[in-house]
Formats: structure tokens, sequence, C-alpha cells
């Protein structure tokens, strides 16, 4: 395919994906119809066929196809013709369960308080089990996946939209309406923490009272009760030796 023929495709994906479908591959442009340049490479990236895709592909494009299907506004990209975007909506009918994602480091804060939006305004949800994970793993290699009981999330007062035929918007979840993996279990001390050794002070002695009546003390030691009084007696015996002979 020439060069010419690569754009012309790009160029007709790029206004499918932005101006028509953009649910479709997880993407939920602002009020404005623009998504994070880098939000949508990750979602490309996804496609094998996609996968060279950079930022400056899409600015070729803009400078050399006319008139360009996209327009860029800083790190922001959207569709020029948005007359077939999907809008908001109240869904006609719920799905039972709906899945999100979120990070690893993140959950047991949603597992204490539920989920609530971060940088949008609302939490992007799924029907779909891969999809949930693919627009996880846009912002962690490993996300936890929760399954959302909807029924449930509505009687607590969560309110359901819908926006195009693959995403649900929910204003937030209470965390008794959500289930997933158990927390991770902290890890035990290898070798657990030993009350400190006082160091001896030097030229210090510190005896040791309970080895005081045992056979064989050290010399320090007090000396038994025997042999104290086999040495009264004997100097008893020379006392009387030398006064008979005085």
């Amino acid at each position: 395919m020439s060069p010419a023929q690569d754009l012309k495709k790009l160029s007709k994906f790029l206004e499918y994906v932005l101006a028509r479908k953009p649910d479709e591959f997880g993407l939920m442009p602002d009020a404005d119809g623009f998504v994070k340049i880098k939000t949508l490479l990750q979602a490309l990236h996804e496609d094998h066929e996609w996968r060279h895709l950079r930022e400056g592909h899409l600015k070729s494009l803009i400078a050399m196809e006319r008139p360009a299907p996209v327009e860029i506004q800083e790190d922001r990209i959207r569709a020029r013709n948005r007359a077939q975007l999907p809008s908001v909506t109240l869904p006609l009918q719920l799905p039972k369960l709906l899945y999100a994602t979120v990070r690893q480091r993140a959950y047991p804060i949603v597992h204490d308080k539920g989920l609530r939006p971060g940088a949008s305004p609302f939490l992007i949800l799924s029907s779909d089990i891969d999809m949930a994970q693919r627009i996880g793993r846009r912002s962690d290699n490993e996300p936890i996946l929760l399954t959302i009981q909807v029924a449930k999330a509505q009687a607590a007062g969560t309110r359901f939209q819908q926006y195009g035929e693959a995403l649900f918007l929910a204003d937030a979840i209470l965390p008794d309406c959500l289930s997933g993996p158990p927390l991770p279990k902290e890890k035990a001390l290898a070798n657990p923490s030993k009350a400190p050794v006082q160091p001896k002070t030097p030229g210090s002695f510190f005896p040791d009272m309970t080895a005081a009546d045992k056979p064989g003390a050290a010399p320090h030691q007090k000396p038994q009760r025997k042999e104290i009084d086999w040495k009264k007696d004997r100097r008893r015996a020379r006392k009387e030796k030398q006064s008979r002979w005085g």
C-alpha cells in the first residue's frame, strides 16, 4: 500500500473512532468531543494493525490531508465532524452486572469506600469483562476487576447512564454493591524482631546473681557454707595447739 493509501486509510479509521463509535474502543470524549491523544493511542495500540501509530502520524495527517478529519489542541484530539457522535442517554434496560477496573494500589481504598470518579466526571463501566479490562490496562498492567450489582446499586441511589452501545456511566458505587478479589494479606516478617542486647560498659562488671549458690561457681562467687565451717574448725584447732604448747 502506498503512503497516500495509508494516509487515506488512517483518515477513515480515525473518523470512525472519534466521530462515530468511540465507545467501541472504550473511549469517552469530553463535552467538546476531545479525548487525550495518549488515551487514543493506547486504545488503538490494542489492535495489532495500529501498534505502529504515533502522535507524529496524527500530526502528519492533519498537515497533509485536506480537509483533515481531526484536529489537535495541545494534548487532545477530536473529530471535526461530530454530527454522528453518540450522546449520553438514560438506558432503556440495564444489565444485571456491570464491570469496572481499578489500579492495584487503589483497591484497598475502593474496597472500603467504594468507587468514585477520578479525573472524569463519571465512572466508566462496561457490560463486557474484556472491555473493562482493556480500559483498566491503560493505567495499570494488572488492574483489579470489580463486579457491580446493578439493581443493588440503583437501590442505594446510584444513577446509571449509557454512552453508545458499549459503555455505561455512573456517579458513584457504594462498597456493598461491589465484589472483587480478597484484599492482599500483609507479608509476615521473616525474622521477628528481638529485644536489643544492651552493650557492656567498658571496664565494668555485671555479676550473674543466679549462679551464686551453684557448685563450681566462679572465684568471685560467694563460698559455700561447708567450706566456711571447715576453715573455722581448722583455725580453732591451731589456736588450741598454740595455747597448749605455749
